[in-house]
């Protein structure tokens, strides 16, 4: 790395009143799966263990129409596992995820009770279907609710929108345990457009197709739960128009991580303003962030809330903003330990 020589400190006072201006850039993390599959699976299954929840009854109350509408609900969870299925065998975690045709679960219980399998099933599922686990949702009911809503900043036109509100169990089932690995609850509100003009005649189909894509959209919510996966997330540097900082700033922008901080960290040291300093700490941090160093990340981010401690009357949203970012960057330890068990 290039060495820089320190200013010195009159030149850089003058330079650095402040770093007064913030620039936002998006970034892409990677994220560990929530589930961490022994290193022998390969293989899944999708398994739709669910009871069929009777027809809901839908009334249109916002236009008077004259019978109520009946929702069959037989496609929901098949929408979800297919979805489900699909999206995970898009990473490349295994080696091939299969769904299991048709509903697992045949029983004459009622249909909001949760059924787990058993033992028994799961290694009769993994013998038959050639997999090391299983995948299983083995609850979701739904129910629905209708809406007109604005479709534009003026309010001159409308829809008609349905809120889905879905919960249910996913459980991940190995054969040699008696217990599941993982549950997962699911619990979410999806909002759906069945027809973009409310003076359109709507039709069964409209519904039918807009709670498909409910279930869908849900799935690949979730999906996340069982394969690593990338998440955009946003993050800050300060920057003033001291012509250091701006040399930082633009190697900053560049991409070139090294190269900004060798010149933000003369900077920090030569600085006597526990304001500047925090931010050049700051700055500091994400530097170490992007080139992976995350406990030399989180070490700066620490520098950066003392010093803004030390005043906090003028800094109290920095101080939160800054102690929000040392969460992060200490999750992002941990995600990595993580994902380095859940490596292939």
């Amino acid at each position: 790395m290039q060495k820089i020589k320190y200013l010195p400190l009159i030149v850089t006072l003058c330079m650095l009143s402040a770093c007064s201006s913030v620039r936002y850039m998006s970034i892409e993390t990677y994220n560990p799966a929530t589930v961490t599959f022994p290193p022998d699976v390969r293989k899944v299954l999708i398994v739709d263990n669910t009871a069929l929840q009777p027809q809901i009854p839908f009334v249109f109350s916002l236009i008077k129409v004259p019978d109520t509408m009946k929702i069959e609900s037989s496609y929901a969870a098949t929408a979800f596992c297919r979805t489900l299925g699909e999206m995970i065998v898009e990473s490349p975690y295994f080696e091939d995820v299969l769904l299991y045709e048709g509903r697992f679960r045949t029983d004459s219980l009622d249909w909001s009770t949760d059924a787990m399998l058993t033992s028994e099933d799961v290694r009769q599922l993994c013998d038959e279907q050639n997999v090391d686990a299983v995948i299983s949702l083995d609850r979701l009911l739904f129910g629905v609710n209708e809406s007109i809503r604005a479709m534009d900043d003026y309010g001159f036109a409308s829809g008609l929108f349905l809120d889905a509100t879905i919960s249910g169990i996913l459980r991940t089932y190995l054969p040699e345990r008696r217990a599941p690995l993982n549950v997962i609850h699911l619990s979410d509100t999806v909002y759906s457009c069945v027809v973009p003009d409310i003076l359109v005649t709507f039709k069964q189909e409209d519904i039918r197709y807009a709670l498909t894509a409910a279930f869908e959209e849900l799935a690949v919510k979730y999906h996340t739960h069982f394969v690593p996966h990338w998440n955009g997330d946003v993050r800050w540097y300060y920057v003033s128009s001291a012509a250091r900082c701006k040399e930082a700033a633009a190697f900053m922008a560049a991409g070139k991580w090294d190269s900004a901080a060798s010149i933000w960290e003369p900077l920090y040291s030569a600085n006597a303003s526990h304001r500047t300093q925090a931010r050049m700490a700051s700055n500091m941090a994400l530097c170490c962030e992007m080139t992976g160093n995350f406990p030399k990340a989180v070490e700066w981010a620490e520098l950066a809330c003392q010093h803004l401690a030390e005043h906090p009357d003028d800094n109290d949203r920095m101080i939160g903003l800054q102690k929000e970012y040392l969460s992060v960057l200490t999750y992002r330890i941990e995600a990595e330990k993580k994902l380095r068990k859940q490596g292939r």
